[in-house]
């Protein structure tokens, strides 16, 4: 048993986790997965890949049947279609469905508001959509068209599966403050942990961009907060994204008044099996 404790340390050190090293190490949920992520990921190598099976593993282990996942800021659509490639192969990874949705405006940016907008590296009218073009190749998507701020309320009332990931490349601080309302949302409609993905966190500093939306954000709701996950990249199985500092750009929201917050998603699994 020393041994192999030895050898699972060394491999974490490394970020080479064998799915067997879950057995040792119960309690360390956001490293798990490993062993299903390594053979997701040689289908699927994209920055979603991770978060959308994170996002199922716990929507799986807390016994949900479906699961949402989005996508804010389709633009050209190659993102949404990795997606739904990623997502359907998790469907047959774990018994969960998952419901995948975009937003997006169609016409591209709209005007920038202010300077939180970053007007000097980003410009109303950036990343048109060519709908029909993208419509022909969706499988799976729901398209929520038009400006975030009039959709997120639309689609919030229309009773989705629970949201367990979220992507955010709207590139303004305004867009993403209208998207971070789909976290008011009532908690049945959302996982107690949600997988965030901030595409443009490099592009902006404190004072704007994604990262002036996630701190308004978080001083704006006691009871759930938004938050990097720390030192991922050294957590995950080496080289699965390159360049690394791509695993900077995931977050987790916390649903702390969530109803199920406290659950153990080890534990309930295993009460479930």
């Amino acid at each position: 048993m020393r041994a192999r404790l030895a050898q699972a340390f060394h491999r974490i050190g490394k970020g080479r986790i064998s799915g067997g090293d879950e057995a040792l190490f119960p309690n360390k949920w956001i490293s798990g997965g490993n062993g299903l992520f390594l053979e997701l990921v040689a289908q699927e190598n994209h920055g979603y890949t991770w978060g959308v099976l994170q996002g199922a593993r716990l929507g799986h282990a807390l016994g949900y049947k479906r699961i949402s996942v989005i996508e804010f800021g389709v633009a050209a659509g190659d993102g949404l279609l990795r997606l739904e490639a990623i997502s359907a192969k998790v469907e047959r990874l774990l018994d969960v469905e998952i419901e995948v949705h975009g937003f997006d405006n169609v016409v591209g940016l709209p005007t920038p508001r202010d300077y939180r907008d970053i007007p000097h590296t980003f410009a109303g009218g950036d990343f048109k959509m060519d709908e029909p073009a993208l419509r022909g190749k969706l499988k799976r998507s729901h398209l929520h068209l038009g400006l975030v701020s009039e959709n997120v309320s639309r689609f919030l009332a229309s009773g989705p599966a629970p949201i367990a990931f979220m992507s955010f490349d709207l590139d303004f601080y305004s867009s993403t403050t209208d998207a971070l309302q789909v976290l008011d949302a009532d908690h049945r409609l959302l996982l107690p942990r949600i997988q965030c993905y901030f595409d443009d966190i490099f592009e902006c500093g404190d004072f704007d961009g994604e990262r002036l939306a996630i701190a308004d954000f978080n001083a704006t709701h006691p009871r759930r907060k938004i938050s990097p996950i720390y030192q991922l990249r050294y957590r995950v199985p080496a080289r699965t994204m390159e360049p690394a500092s791509k695993w900077d750009k995931y977050y987790l929201a916390y649903i702390f008044d969530h109803g199920r917050y406290g659950e153990n998603p080890a534990k309930a699994l295993e009460r479930r099996a």
